[in-house]
């Protein structure tokens, strides 16, 4: 056996069969049979887009649900196609009306020789209803790198719960993966389609195609003989061609191992998913998620009153079966790959390999003292020790794996948002600002929630990070965030200025010039702390302009880069300007995880970047 990284996944029976892995391979050397394995050495010994595309080392959950417009809640229908095919025929009726509407240039499905499972790549309407049966055994999409490689660009994928996973993350690749994909002997990486519809079908697991065979011959059948298989009501059913029907008890049927840790029955991460569970006999349930998902109305006439409860009842089932599996490897000590975790904001994983979760800052860094005792208090319960970040947010650390879910949860419960982390608006940073700082110019928490519920966890190519500061001292460095704000109040002397100089003994940039009975200001100088116009024992001193002073594409770390100074902005400006650096920033953006805004605006130039920027905020006025 080849040393190979998946093998940690593979040999502990974590395996999905979904066969991810060896579509992304570029060197073609991972072969699925029954499970994946390489057929020759990898010079990186699998630690590359093989083991980070599986959905059983991390799911991705939380970065694809706030990138992928899921909806925030799913909406149940039932419906029949037009098309023969199980359970009314509703996703071959689907790929049809998606090839004749030229949505897609083919669709990834399964079919069967004798069934017995083989990926195929469909692009005629008229031979969907090859694909319209359901095979219940362990199959690969492996047609998907054959379409690629074919020159098809646009395709529709019909999976089960683990392939759909599988394939979201390869969507998502370079903003989970952190890189954009691994490069093969020649240089390039495996030409895929993109794709635009993922078709996720309801699967409680799926049976070795052995076993199948070996109750076939129990029963005196042959695969030729087979006009149907089916699952209901714990039996799976399987119907020849002369109407004869066999029922089988499921647990007389071998089933992929790594069904014991699925906890997903009906394809959460898929457009639309479609199964036979909560809808009447010879009709289809249908899941719609996404905006692509709804797509499906324009195919099939839809009807509600959908039983709702027995699919919770069947996605329970499938939970508590995950739950036994956990609880049992943990107690023997057995791997567990806890891939499930990254359905949430906010956690990762420390150097000592426990975890540690984040809660999202509250706008500022305020936060009310019950609220820290509900912090310090839960992290008691798990163990846990309390880090305070540098932008105010607490964190959760040494947490055991496996309570980090449950620790999650209980958080939400307590109206904590975990987050904060990861390519997309980080919590808002920003001073005390005025009515707490004595130099502060400008409520700093007030603009700080604003924002914060405007652009909360939004979606970005990489970390954004925003600081408010209340002064011109920077206290914060809004200078090199990726948008910095400064409250400035700029002076102007009136007639009530005697020359008496206490506004010149204040000022800390020498900005300020007595002559006569007169004070000048030098606005080359100036820097709009205004308190020369505080100090003034005369009120001889008015604000001539202030607000709020805007900073764009700065950033610390590794390199040091101070952001673009603009103009002064309300409030409204503001929000506008940010959403409209975030479109531009994620339009250009070529290496998401790894270009942040200030690399963007250089590579594009600094001026073509704020001049679109200004057209689409010029758009909305």
């Amino acid at each position: 056996m080849y040393e190979w990284k998946l093998n940690e996944i593979v040999d502990n029976n974590l395996c999905a069969s979904c066969g991810t892995c060896a579509i992304v391979c570029p060197n073609n050397i991972v072969v699925f049979e029954d499970s994946p394995k390489l057929k020759e050495e990898c010079l990186r010994k699998g630690h590359g887009m093989c083991y980070d595309i599986c959905p059983r080392v991390s799911s991705g959950g939380y970065q694809i649900r706030i990138r992928g417009d899921f909806k925030e809640k799913e909406k149940y229908y039932y419906g029949r196609g037009d098309v023969e095919g199980q359970d009314g025929g509703v996703v071959s009726t689907f790929l049809k009306y998606l090839l004749e509407n030229k949505k897609i240039d083919g669709a990834i499905v399964v079919g069967d020789e004798c069934w017995k499972p083989v990926s195929l790549v469909i692009q005629n309407p008229e031979d969907i209803e090859k694909s319209a049966k359901s095979k219940y055994a362990i199959s690969t999409l492996d047609a998907l790198r054959k379409a690629g490689e074919v020159g098809i660009e646009r395709v529709a994928v019909v999976g089960l719960p683990c392939q759909i996973s599988g394939l979201r993350k390869l969507q998502y690749f370079p903003y989970l993966a952190k890189y954009d994909g691994e490069l093969g002997k020649n240089g390039k990486m495996v030409k895929l389609p993109k794709i635009q519809y993922l078709i996720g079908l309801f699967c409680n697991k799926k049976f070795e195609q052995r076993s199948i065979e070996e109750i076939l011959e129990k029963n005196n059948l042959n695969m030729e003989d087979i006009e149907k298989f089916d699952i209901k009501k714990g039996k799976f059913t399987i119907t020849t061609h002369n109407n004869e029907k066999h029922s089988i008890p499921l647990e007389n049927i071998e089933y992929c191992k790594g069904c014991n840790v699925c906890r997903d029955f009906d394809a959460q991460m898929a457009d639309v998913s479609v199964g036979c569970a909560g809808s009447p006999e010879n009709y289809s349930t249908i899941i719609m998620r996404t905006k692509k998902g709804e797509d499906i109305k324009n195919a099939i006439e839809l009807k509600e009153e959908v039983n709702i409860e027995f699919i919770e009842k069947m996605r329970k089932l499938k939970m508590d079966r995950f739950k036994g599996e956990i609880e049992r490897r943990r107690n023997n000590g057995e791997k567990i790959s806890y891939y499930w975790i990254t359905d949430y904001g906010g956690v990762g994983k420390r150097a000592d390999n426990t975890y540690f979760i984040r809660i999202r800052a509250k706008p500022g860094g305020w936060y009310s003292t019950e609220e820290i005792n509900e912090i310090i208090n839960t992290s008691k319960r798990y163990n846990g020790k309390i880090k305070i970040t540098n932008r105010g947010a607490f964190e959760i650390h040494c947490i055991d794996p496996f309570y980090v879910e449950e620790l999650v949860l209980e958080l939400s419960k307590r109206n904590f948002i975990t987050g904060s982390e990861g390519p997309l608006v980080r919590a808002t940073l920003a001073c005390p600002g005025g009515g707490n700082c004595s130099s502060g110019l400008i409520d700093t928490n007030e603009l700080g929630v604003i924002i914060d519920e405007r652009f909360k966890e939004h979606p970005a190519p990489y970390k954004f990070k925003i600081a408010i500061s209340g002064c011109p001292n920077k206290c914060v460095r809004p200078q090199i965030h990726d948008i910095g704000i400064v409250g400035v109040k700029y002076p102007e002397t009136n007639e009530n200025c005697n020359g008496c100089g206490r506004c010149a003994d204040v000022c800390k940039v020498e900005a300020i010039d007595i002559r006569g009975e007169t004070s000048y200001t030098n606005y080359n100088s100036c820097i709009g702390c205004g308190k020369c116009i505080k100090a003034c024992p005369n009120e001889g001193r008015d604000i001539k302009e202030g607000g709020y002073m805007v900073y764009v594409g700065g950033k610390s770390g590794r390199e040091i880069i101070n952001g673009i100074p603009l103009r002064l902005m309300d409030i409204e400006e503001i929000i506008n300007l940010i959403d409209k650096v975030l479109k531009v920033y994620i339009k250009y953006a070529q290496k998401p995880q790894r270009e942040r805004l200030g690399a963007v605006m250089h590579r594009i130039g600094t001026g073509k970047f704020l001049e679109e920027v200004k057209l689409l905020m010029d758009s909305d006025v």
